[in-house]
């Protein structure tokens, strides 16, 4: 793994080599342990490792960049003049921003020895485990287990340095009946492996199955429902792209007033929303720095229903007078007490998703999505599971969920179905209504 003075000598040396007004290098090492099974079978593993060193050149406002993945001088060297050749042939930039001078950069703690060591090896057992107990059962299991081990770097020629390293273990697995009629899904992430209780996910995607066998039909409409948390996760990852301040300000988005201007002190969202980020929570760490250098500082982004901040690059916090703010790097969405066994045994009566799939924008004013549900979708009725309903499409809105919110349980680190970003702390939650439009033949 490359370490923080391996990474300073390589910045330092491009810099070095460099003739452009301004050179600014970031560095990306990455090791990738995975194993792969289907039909109760392991059928890939491997590990890999790569670095990519990506190199931008300035000439007044004429930027190029170039990369590659080798650390010897002539390596460098080429990558320097291929950088600097496509600058003097790049156009002028209007938006143009200098680069940052030296900052102060956090330090999350996001490295486990343990998990970075376990490799394809540290795997085996996992697979074992989610493999045997859905044999068991009768039923067919299929996933991916993933250890990611990164070590990044930021450097420039004004002086701004920083290193930072993190572990990721992750697994995402659906059970399957013989005959497909049932299904269930579970995915879980964590910075060490030893957090990650194997068994205990695959029993849920195992219950999941099962229960979802012989779906009834349940006509398409609004009703009050409980969002697990990896669909709320989808969500909510939605919604914080969407708090751009510029796009806030040009009227593009949900978060932009009718005569100009944002809703930044208006008051959006139920009473008990709270979503923040900060990269120093010890549960789901995040990264030091976002987009452009930027320090990733602790950001409330939505307390108590009300808007607190939106986020903002360089260029339009300069244009807007406002302070920069990068996309977070993690995001803490504050739950209640309890867990979904306790909010579905609050319930009357209410649709119980358990994913959601294939997620699309339909208007960004007004933030509805589209998509389907998928891997179980149930009932609830006087606190229980009464019995498996047909998939959906639906059409429905962050911001409006967000309105609706009724109870939610305890916040977990779940990564969205639709994205890879495992540092999300979200709660599942019950809404007084969910609008499914049609009915999926989909399992």
């Amino acid at each position: 793994m490359l370490t923080e003075q391996e990474a300073r000598s390589i910045i330092e040396r491009i810099v070095k080599l460099a003739r452009a007004d301004e050179t600014e290098v970031s560095i990306s090492a990455e090791t990738v342990s995975h194993l792969r099974f289907a039909r109760n079978t392991p059928s890939t593993s491997g590990q890999s490792a790569d670095i990519v060193i990506s190199v931008r050149s300035t000439f007044g406002t004429r930027s190029g960049t170039a990369r590659v993945n080798q650390t010897d001088d002539p390596s460098l060297r080429s990558v320097v003049e291929r950088s600097e050749e496509l600058a003097r042939l790049a156009p002028e930039d209007p938006e143009f921003m200098p680069a940052l001078g030296p900052q102060e950069y956090s330090a999350p703690d996001a490295w486990v020895e343990e998990t970075a060591r376990a490799g394809t090896a540290g795997l085996a057992p996992a697979a074992e485990v989610c493999i045997r107990d859905a044999a068991e059962r009768g039923l067919v299991a299929a996933g991916f287990l993933r250890i990611d081990a990164n070590a990044n770097a930021i450097g420039n020629s004004a002086g701004l340095f920083g290193y930072h390293r993190s572990t990721t273990a992750s697994i995402s697995e659906t059970v399957r009946t013989q005959e497909g009629g049932g299904s269930g899904w579970v995915s879980r992430a964590a910075n060490d492996i030893r957090q990650l209780n194997f068994r205990e996910l695959s029993a849920t995607a195992i219950e999941k199955a099962l229960r979802s066998i012989r779906p009834r039909t349940l006509e398409p409409g609004r009703y009050p429902t409980i969002l697990e948390p990896s669909c709320v996760a989808d969500m909510v990852r939605s919604l914080l792209f969407s708090m751009d301040a510029r796009s806030a300000d040009e009227g593009r988005s949900y978060f932009a007033k009718k005569n100009g201007g944002t809703k930044i002190g208006e008051k959006l969202f139920s009473d008990s929303i709270h979503i923040s980020s900060d990269p120093l929570d010890t549960s789901v760490p995040g990264f030091p720095w976002g987009s452009e250098g930027l320090p990733q500082r602790r950001v409330e982004w939505i307390t108590g229903g009300t808007v607190k901040n939106l986020h903002a690059s360089r260029f339009w916090a300069r244009k807007q007078g406002i302070f920069p703010l990068p996309f977070p790097s993690n995001i803490l969405f504050r739950g209640g007490k309890g867990t979904l066994e306790d909010l579905i045994a609050s319930t009357e009566r209410a649709v119980l998703v358990t994913s959601l799939w294939y997620i699309r924008s339909v208007n960004p004013q007004t933030l509805l999505l589209t998509g389907l549900t998928r891997d179980g979708v149930f009932w609830v009725e006087n606190g229980t599971i009464s019995h498996p309903v047909m998939n959906f499409r639906w059409n429905e809105s962050p911001a409006a969920i967000l309105q609706q919110v009724e109870a939610m349980t305890e916040s977990v680190r779940v990564p969205p179905r639709e994205s890879r970003n495992a540092t999300m702390s979200i709660p599942a939650l019950r809404v007084s209504g969910f609008t499914f439009s049609s009915i999926s033949e989909a399992v």
